[in-house]
């Protein structure tokens, strides 16, 4: 095992530990479940936002306008 892997495995150990611990406390879980749907809602919309977003105006010339 490799040091990043034996990093990566003490993080994703504490990262389990934290959230356990925090899903305990009254409230959480259901503000994790409120989160999850806006960040659903808002990876949708964010797609539509894109798509009629009004397109930056190019101008083009032909001509330096240089004196």
């Amino acid at each position: 095992m490799t040091a990043k892997e034996k990093q990566s495995s003490k993080r994703t150990e504490r990262h389990v530990a934290m959230l356990q611990e925090a899903l305990q406390c009254p409230g959480v879980r259901e503000v994790m479940d409120v989160y999850g749907a806006w960040q659903r809602l808002e990876s949708e919309l964010s797609r539509y936002r894109a798509a009629t977003v009004a397109p930056p105006r190019i101008t083009t010339t032909d001509r330096a306008n240089v004196p």
